[in-house]
């Protein structure tokens, strides 16, 4: 029964930490190192304290053994960090906890009772940190339900195993009583869980877009004066929207926020039901799609997605697969993310910003300090997805830059990848030959930089952005055409300053900016803030709507001291003309019901959850055949050596394959001979294993010819207990009867 005990612990922990993988919604990442952690160290290290303690092995043998996987993960796998003294700290604990369960009386039972229930809170935390997206809930459907339904059971399965094991008395008649007892309670306490609890209890439903249905609504005009839309985006009296309005101007923004401007663009909108993700390509419309409102203290706001750092001679600047940053962009958090690097760097303020975005993915501006997990609330759709994060933004100017050195020797050692542009001499005769112009006889740090930001002051910028950015076309850019938009300049930029020995990479995102605020704009933040209250906990003054125009390309300079800084390439440029500006063009926001959507119908996945039991059932026997096979090949392994080990391995082999072929099985107080007295049979064999045993005196010789004898009479009980036809050879094959002795 301890052999079960500790396959149903483990499958229960196996489980647990499972739920992530299990089911794609629950926003607990993963990595190489803690996969291998949890899923092979922690079991590991549960097996060795089980199965290698003593009497079995010796006990520096049993600690030498569990110490090698641990030294092997900090060797190959985790490295030598600070948190790898975690991880071990964690694979220790496993090993005592084990040891403790299963190799001591009081304290292990008490152990063993209070694991559940710690490994019930743990379930229950990792699933309520659930998050979703419209793609997650489909591949979520049902399986939230289904992991109702088999945690509670592997908890009861584990339940009932541990008190046959730990507290109910062999032969006691009671027995039967007390598993029904237990089953009454507990039962009725899985199918409350399973059944009864709402569907959503661990999950957020999510109102999808359906994108495949092509939906192309016509927006609706939003008069200045209007009474707005019903139910959702009120206009209050044109008093406060004209209070609100005078707040704005007393920013200092009077041009962006005054009324007369209005004619400019227009704000528009389309009833949230009908929004579709399509918009954000709809560029050709002369429109501008609401992607994200920012809630900041300071601006301009540089939020990034990617950092394109490693160069390619042809293709230009490519996504920085080593690059950490880019993983904060789609990684799933269970709890807040809080930066572990956190270098020394000049004129930085901690700022924190918070995202309500129609968009999954992260936009952070660097560098980040600490990021929440992303919440999903569908009554605010498609601003459905918010969360906050702090970023520790540069507040230098021109002035701080001024005074900057050039790299010292360790910094051009530790940036050389950031400073590495292999060009073909063809373009880069091009490129070296116009740096030589703009840059002149300048040999300061900033010098250079402004020069070549400053040598852009006759091109034009055209709004709009570009994933194409090869060397061939950024050359056309700088040589012929002189005209491009934010990826032309920031990835021209970057090319310009690292032939300057400057430290330069590319990233893209979105700007929020004063600048960019027309009166559409903030017109459509009040309408948008009547609608969802989070945003009433911010000044308006803080807010800043962003659209499909205003998805960027910037450079990211590296300053000595101050590190990575965000430089706006387009600064100097001519910028565009009044037909291609965006506050030229109509703002169209989404129109929010602001009522909760009706919940849909649940239905119990039935066939889901039978193909899951049957599929459990049976990787629990094939693991439980593999380990009766692996268990008599380990026994016979063991007779080969004539010793104490040999004798009992074979005794119990003996055991084994009586009770696989129909013998009833042998009570722990019963001794082989007791036990052959009701067996004849079995005397010869008894007879001579209690010699061995307990015979002390035995010369060499005679202990020799005992163990062919034993043998022998092995041999000859196998023999006459086999039985000739299909029936007997399928109860040897399939019983698992045997196991009793395990």
């Amino acid at each position: 029964m301890k052999h079960f005990l500790f396959f149903t612990r483990l499958g229960l922990y196996l489980i647990t930490f499972a739920l992530p993988i299990l089911h794609p919604a629950i926003v607990v990442p993963y990595d190489r190192v803690g996969l291998i952690f949890w899923f092979l160290l922690i079991p590991a290290e549960m097996a060795i304290a089980f199965y290698l303690s003593p009497p079995r092995f010796r006990i520096r043998t049993w600690l030498l053994a569990a110490g090698i996987p641990i030294g092997l993960f900090v060797l190959f796998i985790a490295g030598f960090e600070l948190s790898t003294l975690l991880y071990g700290l964690g694979a220790v604990a496993a090993f005592i906890l084990t040891s403790l369960v299963f190799k001591t009386e009081g304290l292990g039972r008490s152990i063993a009772v209070l694991e559940p229930f710690l490994l019930g809170v743990i379930a229950y935390r990792i699933l309520s940190f659930s998050r979703a997206s419209e793609e997650l809930a489909r591949e979520a459907s049902g399986i939230t339900q289904v992991i109702l339904i088999l945690i509670p059971l592997a908890f009861l399965l584990h339940g009932i195993v541990l008190y046959l094991s730990e507290f109910h008395a062999r032969g006691s008649r009671r027995g039967l009583r007390e598993v029904v007892l237990f089953l009454l309670i507990a039962v009725p306490l899985f199918l409350v869980v399973s059944f009864i609890l709402p569907p959503d209890f661990v999950s957020h439903s999510v109102a999808l877009n359906r994108i495949e249905r092509d939906i192309k609504p016509k927006p609706v005009p939003l008069d200045e004066r209007g009474p707005g839309w019903p139910g959702g985006n009120l206009l209050s009296e044109d008093g406060e929207w004209l209070d609100m309005q005078g707040e704005q101007q007393g920013d200092g923004d009077s041009s962006e926020g005054n009324p007369s401007e209005a004619g400019k663009n227009a704000l528009e909108g389309i009833p949230s039901d009908q929004w579709n993700e399509a918009g954000l390509e709809q560029g050709a419309e002369s429109k501008q799609y609401a992607v994200m409102v920012l809630a900041s203290p300071v601006e301009p706001v540089y939020a990034a997605d990617a950092y394109f750092g490693d160069f390619d001679s042809e293709a230009g600047f490519l996504f920085s697969r080593d690059e950490p940053l880019n993983e904060l962009t789609y990684l799933r958090f269970l709890e807040t993310w809080n930066n572990p690097d956190r270098p020394q760097e000049r004129l930085r303020q901690s700022t924190e910003i918070t995202y309500f975005s129609t968009l999954p993915e992260r936009y952070i501006p660097y560098r980040p300090q600490s990021i929440e997990p992303t919440v999903l609330k569908r009554q605010y759709n498609p601003f459905q997805y918010s969360y906050t994060a702090t970023s520790q933004l540069s507040r230098s100017g021109p002035r701080d830059w001024a005074a900057i050195p050039g790299l010292s020797p360790a910094e051009r050692l530790r940036l050389e990848p950031f400073l590495r542009i292999p060009l073909s001499e063809e373009h880069r005769r091009s490129f070296v030959s116009y740096l030589e112009t703009a840059v002149g006889e300048k040999t300061g740090y900033f010098e250079r930089i402004e020069a070549i930001l400053k040598s852009f002051s006759t091109f034009q910028y055209d709004i709009g952005f570009d994933d194409f950015t090869s060397v061939a076309k950024m050359e056309r850019f700088l040589v012929e055409k002189r005209q491009g938009d934010c990826t032309e300049f920031s990835n021209t930029s970057a090319i310009l300053l690292r032939l300057a020995g400057i430290p330069a990479r590319v990233v893209t995102g979105y700007l929020a900016s004063r600048d960019l605020q027309s009166f559409a704009h903030l017109r459509g933040l009040f309408m948008l803030r009547e609608a969802i209250p989070e945003l009433q906990e911010h000044p308006f003054r803080d807010l800043y709507l962003v659209t499909t125009a205003q998805r960027h390309s910037w450079v990211q300079v590296y300053v000595p001291s101050l590190g990575w800084v965000d430089f706006e390439s387009t600064a100097y440029a001519l910028p565009p003309p009044p037909g291609r500006n965006p506050n030229s063009m109509n703002v169209v926001i989404p129109l929010i019901q602001g009522e909760e959507m009706e919940r849909r119908v649940f239905r119990f996945p039935w066939l889901l959850t039978l193909q899951f039991l049957l599929a459990l059932t049976a990787l629990i026997l094939v693991g439980i055949y593999a380990f009766r096979f692996a268990r008599k090949l380990y026994l016979k392994a063991a007779v080969r050596r004539q010793d104490l080990r040999a004798l009992k391995a074979l005794y119990t082999l003996l055991l084994i394959q009586l009770a696989e072929r129909g013998l009833e099985v042998k009570r722990p107080f019963l001794t082989p001979m007791e036990y052959a007295e009701d067996h004849p049979e079995l005397s010869r064999f008894a007879e001579i294993y209690t010699m061995l045993r307990f015979r002390e005196n035995l010369k060499p010789e005679e202990r020799a010819e005992a163990w062919e004898a034993l043998l022998a009479s092995y041999r000859e009980i196998l023999e006459a207990s086999l039985r000739p036809g299909l029936f007997p050879a399928l109860r040897r094959t399939f019983s698992l009867k045997g196991l009793y002795y395990s």
